[in-house]
């Protein structure tokens, strides 16, 4: 009995213990199996089309993969696990793994990209999580475009950023503004940033070739631009060259890509025919100021221009210095990606021939982008660019040829030299035929860009980011005129040359630390860094004067054989940055953001005690789209407020400006000459830095699932501080500057996306960019204005351009043109009898004391548009793209500064406009165009016969592309693409002297909105093909 008791108690305890170990053997399976739960799929767009590269990742972990070439993926999960399925261009999806273990995902496009990732300063975000007012540009509207500079591309492509060119001529840079300026003495043009390495506000962009771009952000509010702190103040902008990131895992691309264009001349500013021309001094020559003005028969055989114009056979000066121009450019790329490493190697020969004859370019450049990573932690790269560009400068001087050679002055002389005698006054001027032919201005230039990194992440949350840049030019210029020319020849001084080179080493060392950490609702991103940049300049210049012949030209600049006028010369600068600079970005429930900067500078500039200065902002954004009460409004898929504060600085003032300076001057002291020095200016003392406070207020909001997007942003900046250059007695050298001006800009910017049609084989997007801004200049230190320009000389009145108070930045000033005097009482009422006659140019007398001068100038507006815009369309059909980019401004003014010599008629010696056959005559007395030689000689104001309207709208670029998805015959050609581009095809506008969009003083002056003699623009058609292989 206790035996069978014991058995019967083993028994049920075993049975126990083997039902206990069936039941954990069930649960551990069931665990394991949990575990190891296999989810696979397909991935698609709403076409079904598989859509290879989509990252599929367990939230909150770092486990993930990556969709292959068909679109299928498969990845291990916990049931209750979240997969996280994002792709660029698509809206992020969130699915909770749950029986289905086979899936198949659509994803929806996102129209507004918000996923898309936006490079900041020292980073990059998520475009819905951007607190900040940055416009982007993708490399592919910039694609193939047929300029040597990527800056003459930007106008009307972001809202805020103004783009006017300074020239027609290859290479010549564009006046960039983005919102407005700020700066007097200081810089308006904004800071390049490539790749990551600061290279200045003046980088020379024609050595970057533009098919390696891959995107271009430009930051425009003080949240984005505080980062960059003292160098910021004229906004950012940041371009992103390509990499081999976006090359299929295990493949190498290798793409070729021709273009070659034609190029004409359009909208040549044209001067009066030789008719007309003759005929108006035939008359102007009989003119006198007795009788309030009449002509004298007997006068007429004054005429020494061409009293018999129609026996003469005119020069066709335009005809004789330009041509068609032509671009050929080649680009050879080679990209691969091996998943732990990738690179992008580019080889580019950009060859512009000018429209003005021996003008143009040819850039040679090799850019090699290498990312590697080492292991798990640690990364790192190098973005390298090596450029050889030759620039051939034009040798035209364009305003000679519009002012005073005239269709009567032959090329050659009778022994078979060049012309260049005025033959009216005589005058002997460079000739135009000559220089293209003969004169010797190039340039030789070679750039070196490098930036390398190291990234490592040094703990859980921390990476510490390192990167070494340098920047190299080295630049050589040769100039030689010889004895042919016939200025030379006339005054037997033998050929000139002269030979320049420069050196610019520029060092960059930036380090940073990056803190992140995601807890429940909070996100947190937190940087710091220290960057130190150094700047040096060197040259050094030679010439030689009095060559007897022009064998050696520039070679040999000891054959000189005038002593007297050889030169030597040498230069040298430095800038030092120094900077510590940091930033935060908090988000809670990815709808409330916030972020703060900071960014003290030190500039070597500066006296010592002013040497540093911190610049801080605060933008903030609110995703109202996410709210609970916005999700049954489905027509609004995305909305946010947003809006930034802060303050950012810019130096305005050259390196040794707390340094007297002196100059070299010969003195006569104990009778005899002796070299000595003066004093040029007094140290500057006490000079802080110009510093712009600014506010931005952001609205952005997506209709239909993003199909249409719109942005639309006010801001309001005040740049206190300005530094102005204050008059001193002579004595005490020239000017100082000193803190004591101010300047207002205010502005709206609107952006509408939208995608028109959408059908399997056709679609059709816009983008719409608007902008307007408000500038005023608000204290100048209590001076009343400050002069700025007087494109008309002397002669004209000075300030023709100038700053003042509760003005915009810069306005025209002259007197009011009324017309022609029409009767001898008009002249008798403005005291001008004996001075004008009836037909001569009339102007308000603003001070009724009978003499037009300075005191009747009043303002006559401004280069300030009321708004400008870009309008660009793409419209797709099977393997067809077309692509239409339109560009205007509206309601600025322009300063043309042909009017005071081909208008008025100064004298015979001058060209004309063709407006002057309908001008003033006994038979036409209802005309206000002045009458033949009532100003001959005379003194003519600045008035508001300068001023005309630049308004204008341009039909910018026309591109037709066709991609074949594969090549009968040619098995290695993966895919190709063949295309049409056409630049400035059409141009809508009442301006007449030229192109209305441009600025003759150049990029860095305030005096913007001056036509004077400007290298005529080009209209151009290019033809060109790709190779994938």
């Amino acid at each position: 009995m206790i035996l069978l008791k014991k058995m019967n108690f083993l028994y049920n305890n075993n049975v126990l213990r083997g039902l206990t170990l069936l039941v954990a053997f069930f649960i551990s399976t069931s665990i394991l199996y949990a575990q190891e739960k296999t989810i696979s799929g397909v991935i698609s767009d709403e076409e079904a089309v598989p859509l290879p590269g989509v990252n599929v990742i367990v939230k909150g972990t770092t486990k993930g993969v990556v969709t292959d070439f068909d679109g299928n993926f498969s990845i291990q999960a916990n049931d209750g696990d979240v997969l996280t399925i994002s792709f660029v261009g698509f809206t992020t999806q969130e699915l909770v793994v749950g029986e289905e273990i086979n899936l198949n995902i659509s994803l929806q496009e996102d129209y507004a990209k918000l996923d898309e990732v936006v490079i900041t300063g020292y980073g990059s975000t998520a475009k819905k999580d951007l607190v900040s007012s940055i416009s982007q540009i993708k490399g592919d509207a910039l694609l193939n475009q047929p300029v040597a500079r990527v800056d003459n591309m930007l106008q009307g492509r972001a809202a805020g950023v103004n783009v006017v060119s300074t020239s027609g001529e290859p290479g010549a840079p564009s006046t960039i503004r983005i919102r407005g300026m700020s700066s007097i003495n200081g810089n308006n043009q904004p800071l390049f940033v490539i790749d990551g390495f600061i290279v200045g506000t003046n980088f020379n962009l024609s050595n970057l070739n533009v098919n390696d771009i891959e995107s271009i952000e430009v930051l425009k509010d003080a949240s984005s631009l505080a980062i960059y702190g003292t160098r910021g103040a004229a906004g950012v902008i940041l371009i992103t060259t390509k990499s081999g990131l976006s090359t299929q895992e295990g493949k190498v691309d290798v793409s070729i890509n021709h273009y070659s264009s034609s190029q004409i001349v359009y909208n040549y500013p044209e001067m009066a025919s030789i008719g007309v021309w003759a005929e108006y001094w035939n008359e102007g020559v009989t003119y006198v100021d007795t009788d309030y003005g009449t002509n004298d028969p007997s006068l007429a055989g004054n005429a020494i221009h061409a009293p018999n114009w129609q026996s003469i056979v005119p020069t066709d000066w335009r005809g004789l210095i330009t041509r068609n121009g032509r671009i050929d450019n080649t680009d050879v790329n080679i990209s691969g990606n091996s998943g732990k490493a990738n690179y992008f190697i580019s080889y580019n020969r950009f060859a512009q021939e000018g429209i003005i004859k021996s003008s143009g370019m040819v850039r040679n450049s090799l850019r090699a982008n290498f990312d590697v990573n080492v292991n798990d932690n640690i990364r790192t790269g190098i973005r390298m660019m090596i450029t050889d560009r030759k620039q051939e400068h034009n040798k035209v001087i364009l305003g000679n040829v519009y002012f005073s050679m005239l269709p009567t002055t032959p090329v050659y002389n009778d022994d078979g030299s060049f012309n260049g005698t005025n033959p009216v006054s005589g005058v002997i001027n460079r000739s135009p035929v000559h220089d293209i032919n003969h004169r010797i201005d190039h340039s030789f230039v070679t750039n070196v860009l490098a930036n390398a990194y190291v990234e490592f992440d040094i703990a859980e949350d921390f990476t510490f980011r390192s990167s070494v840049g340098s920047n190299l030019i080295f630049n050589k210029r040769n100039q030689y005129v010889g004895n042919l020319d016939p200025i030379v020849i006339n005054a037997g001084t033998g050929g000139d040359a002269d030979v320049s080179m420069g050196r610019t080493t520029d060092l960059l060392n930036e380090n940073t630390v990056t803190y992140t950490k995601d807890i429940g609702d909070h996100s947190l991103k937190v940087l710091a860094g220290y960057t130190m940049q150094k700047n040096t300049f060197s040259g050094v210049n030679a010439g030689g004067a009095g060559y007897a012949n022009d064998v050696v030209t520039f070679n040999n600049l000891s054959l000189g054989a005038d002593a007297t006028r050889n030169v030597i010369g040498s230069d040298y600068n430095q800038r030092t940055f120094e900077s510590i600079l940091g930033r935060i970005n908090y988000s809670f429930r990815d709808k409330y953001l916030l972020t703060l900067v900071g960014r003290r500078d030190g500039s070597s500039v500066f006296e010592e005690g002013k040497k540093y200065a911190f610049f801080p902002s605060v933008g903030a954004a609110w995703k109202i789209g996410q709210e609970d009460f916005m999700q049954d409004i489905e027509a609004v898929s995305s909305l946010k407020l947003r809006a930034s504060y802060g303050i950012v600085g810019e130096q305005g003032v050259s390196p040794y400006n707390s340094l007297a300076k002196y100059v070299p001057r010969n003195i006569f002291f104990n009778q005899s000459i002796s070299p000595s020095v003066i004093l040029a200016s007094l140290p500057s003392t006490g000079l802080e830095w110009e510093k712009t406070h600014q506010t931005d207020i952001g609205l952005e909001i997506g209709f239909l699932n993003n199909r249409y997007s719109v942005e639309i942003d006010y801001y309001n900046k005040q740049t206190k501080d300005l530094l102005l250059a204050k008059p001193l007695p002579g004595t005490a050298g020239d000017t100082r500057l000193e803190n004591v001006g101010e300047v207002e800009n205010k502005g709206f910017e609107f952006t509408l996306n939208s995608v028109n049609i959408e059908k399997p084989d056709f679609v059709w997007s816009s983008n719409l960019q608007i902008s307007a801004n408000r500038n005023k200049v608000i204290s100048l230190g209590g001076s009343p204005f400050i002069p700025l320009r007087n494109p008309n000389h002397a002669q004209a009145g000075a300030g023709a351009l100038r700053l003042v108070p509760g003005e915009v930045m810069p306005v025209f000033y002259g007197a009011i043109y009324e017309g022609t005097y029409k009767s001898a009482a008009e002249i008798d009422a403005d005291q001008r009898a004996g001075i004008d006659g009836i037909g001569a140019p009339n102007y308000v007398d603003q001070n009724g004391d009978g003499a037009i001068n300075q005191n009747d100038f009043v303002a006559l507006g401004s280069p300030q548009p009321d708004f400008y815009y870009g309008f660009r369309n793409t419209l797709t059909y099977k393997n067809w793209t077309m692509d239409v980019f339109i560009q205007g401004m509206q309601g600025h003014e322009m300063f043309d500064a042909s009017i005071y010599e081909h208008y008025y008629g100064r004298g015979p010696e001058t060209n004309m406009l063709p407006i002057v056959v309908d001008r003033w005559t006994p038979s036409n007395p209802t005309s206000d165009i002045p009458r033949a030689g009532t100003s001959a000689g005379g003194f003519r104001p600045n008035s508001s016969l300068n001023i005309v309207d630049g308004s204008f709208i341009r039909l910018k670029n026309v591109t037709l592309n066709y991609d074949f998805d594969e090549i009968p015959g040619l098995p290695f050609v993966d895919s190709a693409s063949v295309y049409l581009t056409g630049n400035n095809l059409l141009l809508i506008t009442g301006y007449k002297w030229g192109d209305p969009e441009v600025s003759d003083g150049g990029s860095s002056t305030v005096a913007q909105g001056v036509a004077d003699d400007q290298y005529p623009y080009a209209s151009s058609v290019a033809i060109g093909f790709r190779l994938n292989l």
